[in-house]
């Protein structure tokens, strides 16, 4: 080995090695960080309408809150309009009881619920009010609070994870789910350009292999995706897959890569098949751009940064999560490259193989096809904990996923090992 290729190799156990404390640090992020106080319901026990207006009686339940304690006061806002509610009891530390009055005409009949506490700062809750029985007039006036709300104090509750509703301790799998596709991009855009050169110089085996390598690697990334989006979109968004532009188009690269290898298992002729595959691949990515990055910010999605809503903006990403989620990605795309590393070593070796013996083998799709069962059973397990149980099957999911693809690449590695020193020294 020469200084050269001694000092390279070097820097790529550095990277590695920088991209498995950052790994740690993703996953001690991930499972450490506190999550912030939120609101994450608010219920109408009882209501009483007449012709003068109307009284109602909310209890708000709290997550990782302290009403007991706090000495809590409730607003219900929305737009100019500002009113304090009355009758303010707090049951425990996460459930809290009060009393709002309203004329019988009312601005407008959905209001944003906002808690301010000693303890917990200032809480909201999106449209969590809807005045029932009351006659909405654009004109209308509330007895506004809004100088006693503006006064309220912010409360520093140091480092932890922005609340939000429905979504709750899930939104540790920002660092866990979102990297899988930040990881299979950046493999696509190496097979992606690799294709590209193989185009160029007619036919290179060796970009050509590249180019393999880098899609079997990105399609495990996609599949480990999808699994994991499936199960978060079951505890978040209620069925374990949506009508959702995003996850459709998800699904149909993922198809669309299995497709690119299985064209690469039809055709014989080592140069017709690497000129085939390349010019499929070219569409492929381009595809991938636009069903994954295009489409879906056009389109009405549920995912953020799409229908107007701009990506990561600060209500999707705060602080904490960006100290904790631009790590991971790098982490991730660092552990992608170096699981392409090693199977642009194992395509070689088969290729080498295939030469020794003058003759093609083929290899199975390196797909994990998974069917989600149903989870009535287990609805109560993981809704528990503010969904915190759905991080750990998240994790669990891509820890096992890429685990068996390590053990299946370093199996596969030192059989075709044996196997050319077998040909070679006969």
């Amino acid at each position: 080995m020469t200084a050269s290729q001694h000092s390279t190799s070097r820097g790529v156990w550095a990277v590695r090695i920088l991209g498995l404390l950052l790994l740690s640090y993703t996953f001690i992020m991930t499972f450490t960080v506190p999550l912030g106080p939120g609101i994450e319901d608010v219920r109408v026990t009882t209501q009483t309408v007449t012709e003068e207006g109307g009284v109602y009686e909310l209890e708000i339940v709290g997550h990782s809150t302290h009403f007991s304690t706090s000495a809590p006061i409730v607003f219900l806002r929305r737009g100019e309009h500002t009113l304090n509610a009355s009758a303010i009891k707090a049951l425990d530390d996460t459930h809290l009881k009060c009393r709002v009055r309203l004329p019988k005409y009312i601005p407008s009949r959905s209001y944003d619920v906002i808690v301010n506490g000693k303890s917990d700062g200032t809480l909201s809750y999106a449209n969590g009010f809807f005045a029932e029985g009351l006659d909405v007039k654009s004109k209308a006036r509330l007895a506004n609070d809004a100088m006693a709300f503006d006064q309220l104090e912010e409360k520093d509750l140091g480092f932890h994870f922005p609340f939000q509703p429905n979504i709750m301790e899930s939104i540790r799998n920002l660092m866990l789910h979102v990297p899988m596709w930040f990881t299979m991009f950046l493999l696509m855009g190496i097979s992606f350009a690799q294709s590209i050169r193989t185009l160029r110089l007619g036919g290179d085996d060796d970009r050509d292999l590249r180019a393999v390598a880098a899609v079997k690697v990105g399609l495990w990334f996609g599949v480990l995706g999808l699994l994991t989006g499936s199960l978060w979109a079951r505890f978040t968004w209620g069925a374990w897959w949506v009508d959702d532009p995003q996850l459709n188009g998800a699904f149909v690269t993922v198809m669309v890569y299995a497709g690119y290898l299985v064209l690469r298992g039809s055709v014989q002729d080592a140069k017709l098949r690497s000129r085939l595959s390349a010019v499929y691949n070219l569409f492929g990515f381009c595809l991938l751009v636009v069903l994954l990055m295009v489409l879906p910010r056009f389109t009405e999605s549920l995912h953020p940064g799409k229908g107007g809503n701009p990506a990561f903006s600060s209500y999707d990403l705060d602080s904490a999560l960006r100290a904790a989620f631009y790590p991971a990605v790098l982490a991730w795309m660092i552990l992608g490259t170096w699981m392409y590393s090693l199977a642009l070593k194992t395509e070689r070796l088969r290729a080498q193989i295939a030469d020794a013996r003058l003759t093609r083998s083929s290899m199975p799709l390196p797909l994990l096809l998974v069917t989600p069962a149903s989870t009535s059973s287990l609805e109560a397990v993981f809704t528990a904990s503010g969904k915190m149980p759905v991080v750990v099957g998240v994790a669990v999911i891509i820890v096992m996923g890429l685990g068996l693809w390590w053990v299946r690449a370093v199996r596969e590695l030192r059989r075709l090992g044996r196997e050319e020193s077998e040909l070679l020294n006969p």
